[in-house]
């Protein structure tokens, strides 16, 4: 029996560093049929499939994992609602992937894990070796200790940003669409993977607050769009739907690897776009012209297939408070979070792409708040915070959106 575990255990492991034989995809589930699914990305769909060695686990950040009565509930990000999962009644288990093999690790008493992986069904415990670079044994969920050969390790994770995947309480019946990102390791043949392990991620449903006679607006941005959250929602309330993707959407390159999560099925009536406002800039302060206006065009041709209204907001300045801007570097970078950085570099490079596609409109918050210098941005210009935390600041910006966005949506009907 435990010879069984223990292969359970190398290929749970081995599964996720896939050989040549197994193919990833990734993406927002679409209904197929009982037996099968579509993954959407950005090639289209992918059609997969599973059997009974199918494993499922649920895909969650190592913020959320706080688990309470057999039970972890946690708000969806960018969003009101919350997701639980239950747990089984029974003890923990759990396998830790590392970076490197150490031969000294197992003298420290924490870990600080690449992955880690939960199960609820006994694994033997495992020390690492070089030809199996993981550690295995009885986890304590709320502790969060692991415990190999009556030897105990806390697990640390890096700025609460690895994934956990907990295993042993979905199956693949579990795999809804619409509401869920699946990324798929698997075989391909004849035209279909199937799945050696599905990793499901809660999204949330879009749709479940909408009013279904109000047209559908998604908005995309960083931080700086949850500072306006509340002034846009409350300008546009009762004219659209308002959404936004479950995640701060960070740089135009992680743009152009989730843009199609983000957007969702919209071929589906209800789940459709009717106007995508959108803005990267912040998190691109580093990079060069071509990196970043190659991923702006590429969200901007998924964008398109939406046929929804598109609006680019332009990047918010850095404030006084930081370091003047400079020239770009010899691999023509542009010189990072910097005053004056917006208007030399990143939105003229913005409207180099944006000019192209007239049907896109442009709503100009960095010129709002250029204007607003002297009264409503003073304290703001003076800092060194490029977040709007004043309660007004986030407010007036966010209307300045709504009333671009509600014009634009009379003028077109």
């Amino acid at each position: 029996m435990h010879r069984f575990y223990y292969t359970l255990v190398v290929f749970l492991f081995t599964c996720v560093t896939c050989g040549q034989d197994n193919t990833r995809v990734s993406g927002v589930i679409s209904p197929l049929d009982d037996n099968s699914f579509y993954v959407l990305d950005t090639a289209g769909e992918k059609v997969v499939t599973w059997d009974q060695q199918t494993k499922v686990a649920i895909q969650i950040g190592f913020s959320n994992f706080k688990p309470k009565n057999h039970q972890i509930e946690y708000t969806i990000h960018s969003s009101t609602q919350k997701h639980r999962i239950e747990l089984p009644r029974k003890p923990a288990y759990a396998v830790i992937d590392r970076r490197r093999f150490d031969p000294d690790g197992r003298s420290s008493d924490y870990l600080v894990p690449k992955g880690l992986k939960v199960f609820f069904n006994s694994i033997p415990d495992h020390f690492p070796t070089p030809e199996e670079n993981f550690y295995a044994g009885k986890f304590d969920l709320h502790k969060r200790v692991l415990e190999i050969k009556e030897t105990g390790y806390d697990i640390k994770m890096p700025s609460g940003k690895t994934d956990i995947h907990i295993y042993d309480v979905l199956t693949p019946a579990d795999c809804r669409p619409f509401v869920n990102k699946a990324n798929v390791i698997g075989v391909e043949k004849d035209g279909k993977i199937l799945a050696k392990e599905i990793h499901l991620v809660p999204l949330g449903d879009q749709t479940v607050n909408d009013d279904p006679q109000l047209p559908r607006y998604l908005f995309i941005g960083d931080s700086i769009s949850g500072n306006y959250d509340r002034g846009l929602r409350g300008s546009l309330q009762g004219k659209f739907n308002l959404h936004h993707p479950p995640t701060n959407c960070g740089p135009a390159s992680k743009g152009e690897k989730e843009i199609r999560d983000w957007l969702g099925d919209y071929r589906v009536k209800g789940r459709q776009w009717d106007v995508i406002s959108f803005n990267f800039g912040h998190w691109d302060v580093g990079k060069s012209k071509m990196e970043y206006q190659t991923s702006l065009e590429a969200v901007i041709r998924e964008l398109k297939k939406t046929k929804a209204m598109l609006i680019w907001v332009t990047t918010c300045p850095v404030p006084d408070g930081f370091e003047k801007t400079d020239a770009l570097d010899s691999l023509g970078k542009a010189p990072g979070r910097k005053a004056g950085v917006m208007r030399q570099y990143i939105n003229p490079w913005a409207m180099e792409v944006i000019s192209k596609h007239p049907e896109i409109t442009v709503c100009d918050q960095w010129q709002f708040v250029e204007d607003g210098r002297g009264d409503a941005f003073k304290e703001w210009w003076q800092g060194q915070n490029v977040h709007f935390h004043h309660q007004h600041e986030g407010k007036l910006l966010g209307e300045f959106l709504g009333k671009h966005i509600w014009q634009t949506w009379n003028m077109a009907k």
